[in-house]
């Protein structure tokens, strides 16, 4: 084979050297970041943020925190970053995004807002009662955490309002478990479950329909003194639900 004339080896080499220029200025034409400081990378993802165009809010916001590390708000950059990550619903990286930034500010001013974000974030995993509740456990402990860390403060009380409504959802997972065998007549692993919703979660509305659900399971086995031992419970720890005074229609209560 014979060997290519030089200047078609440098025709190539000059046509290669020119796409790849076109290229590269058609990447930098399309960049919309170019050219811009961390100030107006910032004041673009509050815009975004504010228009609700969240993932415009994050890609800014990545921008900034990886060629503008050591600007002097990057905490407020990275902390509006899991903000902008919450509110696009992907809450398993919000949650990390908000857990590093604790990490890495402790003690900072706005360590309240990064708090409540992890628990907001978590509530988000925390599907309805039919389905797995790996994270609400979780959720529980954190949101109760940001209660008790920030009293006196909004958060804590969002907080507050936000673990009662996860043990609600875990009530009425254990109470609808508990449900499923008594249906069944497996009453012995229904009573189990009842048992846990009595135990673990006493002031939600579960509880009373759980201690119903133990009498009437241990009145089917025929255990006689643990269903009397239900029934008087629920009469004097639920004395007003309708689960009272249904069981307490069955005899005199002495």
């Amino acid at each position: 084979m014979y060997p290519l004339p030089m200047w078609t080896i440098s025709f190539r080499t000059l046509a290669v050297a020119s796409a790849l220029t076109f290229s590269m200025g058609a990447c930098s034409g399309n960049d919309p970041y170019l050219g811009m400081d961390a100030d107006a990378l910032f004041r673009m993802a509050e815009n975004e943020f504010a228009e609700g165009e969240y993932s415009n809010a994050v890609d800014a916001l990545e921008r900034l925190r990886v060629s503008f590390g050591d600007w002097p708000r990057i905490a407020d950059a990275r902390l509006r970053l899991a903000d902008a990550h919450l509110e696009n619903g992907a809450y398993l990286t919000a949650r990390s995004e908000y857990q590093r930034w604790s990490e890495r500010y402790v003690s900072h001013p706005l360590s309240v807002a990064a708090a409540i974000g992890q628990c907001r974030s978590l509530a988000g995993l925390v599907p309805n009662a039919q389905r797995d509740q790996g994270y609400t456990s979780e959720a529980i402990t954190m949101c109760g955490n940001v209660a008790v860390d920030y009293p006196g403060t909004s958060e804590a009380e969002e907080a507050r309002e936000v673990r009662t409504r996860l043990r609600l959802t875990m009530a009425e997972k254990d109470y609808m478990n508990a449900d499923h065998y008594f249906r069944r007549k497996q009453f012995d692993p229904a009573i189990k479950y009842f048992q846990f919703v009595v135990d673990d979660y006493p002031d939600t509305d579960f509880a009373p329909l759980a201690l119903l659900g133990i009498y009437e399971s241990n009145n089917e086995i025929g255990y006689d003194d643990l269903a009397d031992s239900a029934r008087r419970q629920l009469i004097i720890e639920y004395p007003d639900s309708e689960e009272a005074a249904q069981v307490r229609a069955i005899g005199t209560d002495s």
